[in-house]
């Protein structure tokens, strides 16, 4: 009777432990604490003397974005093109406009709208791109300089609802 009865408080001691194991787990899921697009950070990289920050997001049936680019240089440049894509490149982003100068410390706002199909409200979405630009230093004399330099990019966001 001593062995029936130790091996029944083994199993429910474990058996309480487990319940409410699964209980805690339950509710972490639930919060979405654990989901893959929780986990994920969001990210904007164009190198370390360009700043940026961003905003994905659907409007009137198509998914935008909105990218802001901080001139880190000690000098002005002149963006000459900004092309955006996803990674897998199958849709870019239409023009997001002319060129632009761009003083040491300022931004500039780039806008832009995916061609194809919307991207879902809610869904991590990666973007690779490639920005060109010109040094317009002051040692260049009054123009810019006609060498172009272009660098890739990366932007990782949540699509969010406008």
């Amino acid at each position: 009777m001593r062995k029936g009865q130790a091996a029944i408080e083994y199993v429910t001691t474990y058996g309480w432990a487990i319940l409410v194991l699964l209980i805690v787990l339950a509710a972490l899921f639930a919060s979405g604490i654990l989901s893959p697009s929780y986990l994920v950070s969001e990210e904007c990289t164009f190198g370390n003397n360009l700043g940026c920050d961003f905003a994905i997001f659907n409007e009137a049936g198509s998914t935008h974005l909105n990218l802001n680019i901080h001139n880190g240089f000690p000098y002005k440049i002149r963006i000459k093109e900004l092309k955006m894509q996803t990674q897998d490149g199958f849709q870019q982003f239409g023009s997001f406009g002319s060129e632009v100068d761009l003083e040491s410390g300022a931004t500039a706002t780039f806008k832009g709208i995916l061609e194809g199909e919307p991207v879902k409200e809610g869904v991590i979405k990666r973007f690779s791109g490639n920005l060109t630009y010109v040094s317009c230093a002051p040692e260049l004399g009054p123009d810019c300089s006609t060498v172009e330099h272009t660098l890739t990019g990366r932007v990782i966001g949540k699509v969010i609802p406008q």
